[in-house]
Order: C-alpha cells, then structure tokens, then sequence
C-alpha cells in the first residue's frame, strides 16, 4: 500500500538471480519467481510511481512480509528512504528490524516523487 498527497500507482515483482554459467563471461540475470525450494532467496521490488503532474509528497509505502519467508537482514532499501518495521500487522513501527516475527515493512520518502517518476524499494528474503 502506497500513499501520499496524491494518487501513486505501484507494482510488485518477486523475482530470483539466476547466477551465470562458469566460464561464459555472460552476466547473471533475475528471472520471475516460480516454484520456490527451501533456502531460495526471492528479490522483492516495489515500484512506486507518480502518474500525475503534481509532485507527490508525504510518500510512504508499507509492505506485508508475505507468509513462508524470513527478510535477509539490512536488504531493505529505497531511495533517500527511511525503512522501518512492525511487529503488530503494521499499527507501530520501529528503526531496526525485530527478530523474530515481524509482520510489515514501511519506507518513507525523505523527498517528493516528482511527476512520470518512479521510486524503487526493495527487500530479499529466503524462502523457509
């Protein structure tokens, strides 16, 4: 969920890095998340856009942690963003993530979302 002083758009991509093959010089690439082992890591994005001609302020986007999986400590990252974490399904956060058990991610924006812009948040987490 994405909210602000105006209307954002926003998307959600899981993906996983799929390494390259030894000795090809080809670079790695990440591939939509499909069937998930124990131990895989998923690259989360979350694209947050401003679709109007205002820019956006007040930016503050919260992510549940999606069920089966535990966040990969200091991954969660934005753009000149504060990052928090709530243990009660997202009605208090604090700076640093609790162990175990905590439910909701929250990126705040320290700037404005300028207008057509698109800010890109991002956690990993394995898969348990």
């Amino acid at each position: 969920m994405a909210t602000g002083s105006d209307e954002l758009v926003t998307e959600i991509v899981a993906e996983q890095f799929v390494p390259p093959e030894p000795g090809s010089g080809a670079p790695g690439r990440y591939v939509p998340a499909g069937r998930l082992s124990e131990g895989d890591v998923v690259h989360y994005t979350i694209r947050v856009r401003n679709p109007g001609p205002q820019p956006v302020t007040r930016v503050q986007v919260t992510k549940r942690l999606p069920l089966g999986v535990h966040y990969v400590e200091g991954s969660a990252a934005g753009p000149d963003a504060r990052v928090e974490f709530s243990v009660d399904g997202g009605a208090t956060f604090v700076g640093r993530a609790p162990e175990p058990g905590f439910t909701h991610l929250r990126w705040t924006l320290h700037r404005p979302l300028l207008p057509g812009a698109t800010a890109l948040l991002r956690f990993r987490a394995s898969f348990r």
